[in-house]
């Protein structure tokens, strides 16, 4: 295994689109990004497997494609769909407590109960790709709805032994247990207490296996804390291990669950390891990338060592993203083309000139269109403008005037006047609030940052 740690973007429903998947490598080119989770039976069955899976996987790499189900036959046949698609990976989703996914359909997280169909799922996975590895996302425990409550370390090791002799050797531990019929998906996201010394210690019982933590991380800071421990230097680092402190934490013995030292209101344990184990190859971020997509402009220079990043202010990432929409996403106002933009691959049309309409223009320069906007139906659904404008909401994070930005954000996205203008048009229409110092100053380096601009989701407040 080599040592290089890993930044990974969580695949999180209803927000891991394509768009927000490529603000995100805008943002940087080497975090690892992942899909939404796409059920086999969707992926197997499917007539547009483009919109469901993206069209063009091969640009956003490195990037990881999460299924989920239960039927081995629909789950091999996903597998191999997805690793010609040209995916890195393929995942397979053990986390889900949603009802509708552990309780109903019976996938997700509900499988750390059912371990034996697990392991037939992961071995036809394993004998279904042939260049790629596979991986399962699944939690550090199991709380189930009668009661029975599946949170032993003991068990996890039955669990993970299991699946790592069926041919998985990569799992993302989600540090938390999950309540499945008690708590809804939100509330498994922050209630139950972060168990991060469980998932060090499940590296030093599995040496040839690879883990990514998930869980609670605020920012880079921490998440590459935790992946590379909090002794980086390799004399001390030897010296530590050498007196059988590897994946020790300062206080090992007290820091425990419910944890005192820590001081979260719900008892979590989110404790670095001094020295961290070589196995323990990345941190994941998830809602993180929702409230302050800014800090991930800095992935590439500060977790990876990178000597530049992509982009050094708000103003170039968000013109880059709006020229990526305005690509995929055409003006529907300056066309006589019926056909309606509700999904990827947008319809081609014939433009009747270059420009925008009345409205528009001043972005675009003057159209010779002969319709009036006003007397145009609505060609660009709203589930078009809202994929695309979710992921810059919090760009402005912090900043004076951010708020007033989400919301011209939102009122245009409801203003069937402009809608035809498209989401990018709505973008440029927004900024145009913004003082000039918000978009043009240069993002702030990580070890910059104060405690105020990173988003805490540890235990409820």
């Amino acid at each position: 295994m080599d040592n290089e740690k890993e930044l990974h973007i969580a695949p999180m429903l209803h927000y891991s689109t394509q768009e927000f998947l490529h603000f995100m490598r805008i943002l940087s080119k080497r975090a690892v990004l992942w899909t939404e989770m796409v059920v086999d039976e969707t992926i197997k069955f499917t007539n547009d497997l483009d919109h469901h899976l993206g069209q063009s996987p091969k640009d956003l790499r490195p990037i990881i494609c999460q299924i989920g189900g239960r039927n081995p036959e629909w789950i091999g046949e996903a597998t191999e769909i997805v690793e010609k698609y040209g995916f890195n990976e393929v995942n397979l989703n053990i986390d889900c407590p949603s009802n509708r996914v552990s309780g109903k359909r019976q996938f997700g997280a509900i499988l750390m109960k059912q371990k034996e169909r697990a392991s037939v799922l992961v071995a036809t996975m394993s004998s279904n790709v042939k260049n790629v590895p596979i991986s399962v996302k699944t939690r550090v425990g199991i709380e189930l709805d009668d009661g029975e409550c599946l949170d032993t370390f003991e068990h996890l090791v039955g669990f993970i032994s299991l699946l790592r002799d069926r041919g998985c050797r990569k799992f993302i531990m989600h540090a938390r247990k999950c309540v499945i019929g008690g708590l809804t998906p939100a509330q498994n996201r922050l209630v139950p207490p972060l168990n991060y010394p469980r998932v060090y210690d499940l590296c030093n019982e599995f040496p040839d296996c690879e883990f990514i933590i998930n869980g609670g991380i605020p920012g880079l800071k921490v998440a590459k804390e935790i992946c590379c421990g909090k002794v980086q230097d390799r004399i001390e680092s030897a010296a530590l291990m050498d007196n059988n402190k590897q994946c020790g934490h300062e206080g090992q013995s007290q820091h425990i669950v419910p944890c005192k030292l820590c001081g979260a209101s719900n008892g979590s344990c989110t404790v670095s390891p001094l020295v961290a184990p070589n196995n323990l190859k990345g941190s994941m971020l998830g809602r993180a990338c929702i409230e302050n997509p800014a800090m991930f402009w800095d992935v590439d220079r500060y977790f990876y060592g990178e000597a530049h990043n992509p982009c050094t202010t708000r103003r170039e990432a968000l013109e880059k993203y709006c020229l990526y929409l305005e690509k995929i996403y055409p003006r529907r106002c300056c066309d006589v083309d019926k056909r309606k933009t509700n999904r990827l691959p947008a319809p081609e049309t014939e433009k009747i000139s270059l420009g925008g309409c009345e409205i528009c223009k001043k972005n675009y320069g003057a159209s010779q269109s002969l319709f009036p906007p006003e007397s145009k139906e609505i060609r660009i659904s709203s589930i078009v403008i809202d994929r695309s404008l979710k992921p810059v909401f919090g760009i402005f994070f912090g900043k004076r005037k951010g708020n007033q930005f989400r919301r011209e954000l939102n009122r245009l996205s409801r203003d069937k006047a402009v809608r035809n203008c498209g989401p990018a048009y709505m973008i440029r229409k927004a900024v145009q609030i913004m003082p000039q110092d918000a978009l043009e100053e240069a993002f702030v380096k990580t070890e910059n940052l104060n405690e105020s601009d990173v988003s805490v989701h540890v235990s409820p407040s």
